[in-house]
C-alpha cells in the first residue's frame, strides 16, 4: 500500500466495507456516522490514505508497520475519527467522520499495524490503532443496526457499527479491497503493494 491511494477497507471476518455518508449520529457527538456496509459497489466506502501533519508521506511512498496516517472519506472530506464518546450499540468508543476538507485534529490519527511482515501489502491483514486513545478500529457482526435498535425509518439499516476498543483481536483486522492504488515510486512502475 502507498500514500495517496484511494481504497475500500474490508473487515476480514465479516466481509463488510468501512463506510460513511452525510448522516450524523443522533446520539453521542452528533458527528458524521461511520459504519460498515456489505455492498462492494457503494461509492461511499472510498477512503484516501493521507499523512498526518508533520509526517512525510509522498504519493506512492510504501506504508510500513508503525506509519501514522489519516483516512479521509472521499465523498465528504471527513477524516476517520474516534474519541471518548460512546458508540450507539456496543458502548465502546464512537467512530465518526470529522473535520472539513480533510483537516481535523489529532483524533484523526491512526497507526498502521501490519499483522505479519513490515510493509502494508494489498489483501493482507492490518490493524488501525488510534494514536490518542490506543484503541483499535473494529467491527463485529454482533452489532448490526436493525428495527430493534434503530427504529423504522433507519438510514443505516443492516449496516454494522464501526467502533474503537482495546485489544488487537480478529475484530480489528482489515484488508484492502477495491480502489485506486498508486504504484511505489521507486522508479519501478507496475509494482503494487
Amino acid at each position: 500500500m502507498t500514500c495517496g491511494s484511494l481504497i475500500k477497507l474490508q473487515h476480514v471476518s465479516t466481509g463488510f466495507r468501512l463506510h460513511s455518508h452525510s448522516i450524523n449520529w443522533g446520539t453521542g457527538s452528533g458527528q458524521q456516522s461511520v459504519t460498515a456496509m456489505e455492498h462492494m459497489d457503494d461509492p461511499n466506502s472510498l477512503w484516501s490514505i493521507r499523512p498526518v501533519p508533520g509526517e512525510s508521506c509522498k504519493q506512492g511512498s510504501p506504508l510500513r508497520s508503525g506509519a501514522k496516517i489519516r483516512l479521509t472519506h472521499s465523498a465528504t472530506g471527513k477524516n476517520l475519527h474516534t474519541h471518548l464518546f460512546q458508540s450507539p450499540l456496543s458502548k465502546n468508543q464512537e467512530v465518526t467522520g470529522f473535520g472539513e476538507n480533510g483537516e481535523g485534529d489529532t483524533g484523526d490519527f491512526w497507526v498502521v499495524e501490519v499483522a505479519s511482515g513490515s510493509t502494508w501489502r494489498r489483501d493482507e491483514p492490518v490493524r488501525f490503532r488510534h494514536v490518542d486513545t490506543r484503541a483499535f478500529l473494529k467491527v463485529t457482526s454482533r452489532n448490526r443496526f436493525d428495527h430493534g435498535n434503530c427504529g423504522g425509518n433507519c438510514p443505516i439499516m443492516g449496516q454494522l457499527e464501526a467502533f474503537a476498543a482495546a485489544g488487537a483481536d480478529e475484530d480489528a483486522l482489515w484488508r484492502t479491497a477495491e480502489g485506486v492504488y498508486f504504484p511505489v515510486t521507486s522508479g519501478r512502475w507496475g509494482l503494487y503493494l
